[in-house]
């Protein structure tokens, strides 16, 4: 008897270790899996991030624009403060160095845009602005000024009215 009970406990050991045995392929295996679901997990939210960023048409006073609100600031030697930022602005650059803000505010002043002006949010993102308008009747013959104009190259989702 104490024979068999030796043999069952000898098993029930042998079969603890050897059963449950983890090895790198299984290791390998999960990661790999894990990996693909955050690579995918994180271009959604990505791709949700880039669809939030773009502008909305939005009709204001009877007159639809592409629209998009921000919260902005305004950085020093960028041309804007609160009192000459008006409520519709037409967006014609974004950056997310001021270095390059700054260079296209050069080029927009000598290419006919004197009030050419930059704002930002808190990430920092600059945005360049080619005019500001206080009404959309002004800010829809802006947009399509600066959509019309051969010396600015633009690519969608530019120009667009930011509005603060």
């Amino acid at each position: 008897m104490k024979k068999i009970y030796l043999a069952a406990a000898t098993l029930a050991v042998a079969l603890t270790f050897s059963g449950c045995k983890t090895t790198e392929a299984n290791y390998r295996a999960a990661y790999e899996v894990a990996k693909k679901r955050q690579t995918q997990a994180d271009g959604d939210e990505a791709a949700l991030m880039q669809q939030a960023s773009l502008p909305r048409q939005h009709t204001i006073d009877g007159v639809t624009l592409p629209v998009r609100y921000e919260a902005i600031g305004y950085p020093a030697d960028g041309g804007a403060t609160p009192a000459n930022v008006k409520t519709f602005n037409v967006v014609v650059g974004q950056f997310k160095q001021i270095f390059n803000a700054r260079q296209m505010r050069k080029r927009l002043m000598d290419n006919g845009y004197p009030e050419a002006m930059i704002v930002s949010n808190r990430e920092p993102v600059y945005y360049v602005i080619a005019r500001t308008c206080a009404t959309a009747a002004e800010a829809a013959e802006a947009l399509r000024r600066v959509s019309d104009d051969p010396s600015l190259s633009l690519r969608s989702p530019l120009p667009y009215i930011l509005q603060k």
